[in-house]
């Protein structure tokens, strides 16, 4: 026997909400990877389980399954936990010889179209994405981004479109998306490395981005912080609450937070991470304490760090 169990609902943007049955939602959560310091990529429904309890118990409604189509299994447990999910296809910071390989953008294509006859059905499904920090500043990108927007507005008509940029204030590609999501770490990479505790920087990047979607025409779009975050080693307490610290990692998200929550113009955020996992083996490491990504509110073994009571007291509202 084979199963397969289907949810109805609407979902569309408009006046610069996302709207869920013709509900304006604010989207709160995070970035996850399918990661296990025991089990590397590969996460039992066990601990798919209990990932989305511990993002249920902060309050949180949304998951961005980063940077690859999520396990079926783990989308039944948000079809029925009631999660929005943003599911996106393979792709990370692919540079100008791949956007210029033929294989490239077939394979593209094709995996798009796979992802979404695999997950039509899911109706924690909102959104999907592509190309996660791909070369969107550059016009030889341009017809990829356009060719995968259409291809998944001709599969599915009935959910929103997105990517994630880096490039924020030289994309070219913003018109292909219904949704304009955006990564950028404001306060962690300061601008000023002699800066102490740069809190001060997210709220005026935030107040410059709005600016740019004026100026761009993309203001009427809902806005969502598809990355923002800071990195804090677990059980590292510093009374100068510097950078690496849980207490400055705390403040961060505290100041996010807050900036999302009261603000009507950005209809979302996920923060960058859920839990700490495994990133380079190689020398570039060496800006990666214990070679992991180590911003998880959670570390690998899912043990909360200071800044999930912060993100909890915000969120639970």
């Amino acid at each position: 026997d084979f199963r397969e169990r289907i949810g109805f609902r609407t979902v569309e943007a408009k006046d610069r909400k996302i709207c869920v049955n013709g509900k304006p939602v604010k989207l709160l959560g995070y970035c996850r990877h399918e990661a296990h310091p025991q089990s590397g990529p590969v996460v039992s429904v066990g601990q798919m389980m209990q990932d989305l309890q511990l993002l249920r118990d902060l309050g949180c409604n949304f998951i961005r399954g980063s940077h690859y189509p999520q396990d079926p299994d783990f989308l039944d447990l948000c079809d029925e936990m009631g999660f929005y999910i943003w599911e996106e296809t393979i792709g990370w910071g692919n540079d100008e010889t791949q956007f210029a390989h033929d294989g490239f953008k077939r394979d593209q294509l094709w995996q798009t179209e796979l992802m979404v006859e695999k997950s039509y059905h899911h109706p924690s499904v909102i959104m999907w994405g592509f190309l996660n920090e791909g070369l969107s500043k550059d016009e030889s990108a341009v017809p990829l981004y356009r060719d995968i927007a259409a291809c998944l507005r001709s599969e599915d008509q009935t959910r929103l479109v997105t990517y994630a940029t880096m490039f924020a204030f030289k994309d070219l590609c913003y018109d292909f998306a219904d949704v304009i999501s955006v990564n950028a770490y404001p306060g962690w990479y300061p601008k000023d490395n002699e800066t102490y505790r740069p809190l001060d920087e997210i709220n005026p990047l935030i107040d410059e981005l709005f600016a740019h979607f004026e100026k761009c025409g993309q203001a009427g779009k809902p806005f969502i912080l598809s990355e923002i975050g800071a990195g804090a080693i677990y059980g590292w307490r510093d009374p100068l609450h510097a950078h690496w610290s849980e207490e400055y990692q705390a403040d961060y998200l505290d100041v996010v937070c807050k900036r999302v929550q009261e603000d009507p113009k950005i209809s979302g955020v996920a923060l960058w991470q859920f839990c700490d996992c495994r990133t380079y083996s190689t020398g570039r490491a060496l800006g990666r304490p214990r070679a992991f990504n180590n911003k998880g509110t959670f570390d690998e073994y899912r043990r909360p760090k200071m800044a999930a009571a912060v993100v909890k007291q915000h969120f639970s509202k």
